[in-house]
Formats: structure tokens, C-alpha cells, sequence
């Protein structure tokens, strides 16, 4: 009967370590970087809607707060409040017309009741708020009049039509946001198509 030697440990050789893989072969990447560039080219184009109706939405959004805000404010400083485009002077209404609400809008005080900006008083900040131009991919059509909030919180004069803003993208196919302000200062946001 034969008895196996013990088995020893070796020191590996150059010969060794040139059969162990180490990495990827040339083929193995180019495959990998194929299927990515595949998954890519399949998920760009909705990851640009997704991005551009995030952008839709959250304008839509910041114009309702807005005059929610404009109305809140009318009745808890029991004055007028205004929601205008901003004019040539950044902190004054300026001439309100369907296309000019893009640039940006102020929430502000109309003590004085003379259709603009009260100037800022020692611990009474006015515009209330300001919101700069929108995206460029994006409009915001509106009244062409300024939006009033009265101290019981209706808006503009007695008997006003409702007023309507609607915010779209420029690109083909894209969503609308309608916002309507009713006489009685109701305000109703509703997706368009």
C-alpha cells in the first residue's frame, strides 16, 4: 500500500498568477456599456417630462400660494391687497396685460387704495411677497387687469367677472394649469390638457 506525501504549501510562480482572471475582458465591457447606453436612450425622454411637467406644476403651485396668500393677507390687515405683474420699478405693480404676468408678480398692501404698492413702512415690509420670471419654458397668461382682494376677502370691485390664469409649457404636447378667481375670491386650481 502506497501513503500519500502530506500536502505542502507552494509559493505561487508567474505562471500561476497568469491564469487567475483579474478584471474584464474588452468584450465583457463593451456589452456592458451597450445595455447602459440602451437603458439611457430608453429613459431620457421620460425623464424630460418628468422634469419639465415638475417644473409646470410647481409654477402653477407658487401662483396659487400666492394669492391665497393675497387673500388671506386683505383680510387679516382688513385693506386691500394686490397681485400684479412687477413693473419697471421692482417693488411697484406694473401695467398689467395677458402676457406680462411671465416676468414675475408681487403680493402687496394697497392701503391708499390708488391700485399700486404702498411704499414700505418702519416694520411693514411691501411687496409682501415677490415672485421673479418664470422658466423660459413656461407662460402664464392672465387678466389684464391687476387681481384686488378687498378686506372681506372678494376680489377686485363689486359685481367683478371671475379672473383667469393659465400656466403651459412651450413645448409640444404640454399640460395647462387653470387658475380661476371667482367675484367672491373662490380660488379653484384645475389641470387643463
Amino acid at each position: 500500500m502506497q501513503t500519500q506525501p502530506p500536502f505542502t504549501f507552494r509559493t505561487p510562480t508567474p505562471q500561476d498568477s497568469a491564469r487567475v482572471p483579474r478584471g474584464f475582458t474588452v468584450l465583457e465591457l463593451m456589452v456592458t456599456v451597450a445595455v447602459a447606453a440602451i437603458l439611457a436612450a430608453v429613459a431620457t425622454p421620460g425623464m424630460l417630462e418628468f422634469v419639465r411637467n415638475g417644473k409646470l406644476s410647481t409654477a402653477a403651485r407658487q401662483l396659487d400660494a400666492d394669492i391665497a396668500l393675497a387673500r388671506r393677507e386683505a383680510i387679516k390687515r382688513n385693506t386691500r391687497v394686490l397681485v400684479c405683474p412687477i413693473g419697471s420699478d421692482p417693488v411697484k405693480c406694473g401695467t398689467a396685460t395677458a402676457t406680462i404676468w411671465t416676468k414675475g408678480w408681487l403680493v402687496c398692501y394697497d392701503a391708499n387704495f390708488d391700485g399700486n404698492c404702498d411704499d414700505t413702512s418702519t416694520g411693514n415690509p411691501n411687496p409682501i411677497r415677490r415672485h421673479d420670471a418664470l422658466d423660459a419654458t413656461l407662460t402664464l397668461t392672465g387678466p389684464a387687469a391687476i387681481v384686488r382682494f378687498n378686506a372681506n376677502g372678494t376680489q377686485g370691485a363689486a359685481g367683478a367677472a371671475s379672473l383667469t390664469f393659465t400656466t403651459r409649457g412651450v413645448w409640444s404636447g404640454s399640460k395647462s394649469y387653470g387658475e380661476t378667481i371667482t367675484a367672491t375670491g373662490n380660488v379653484a386650481v384645475a389641470p387643463g390638457s
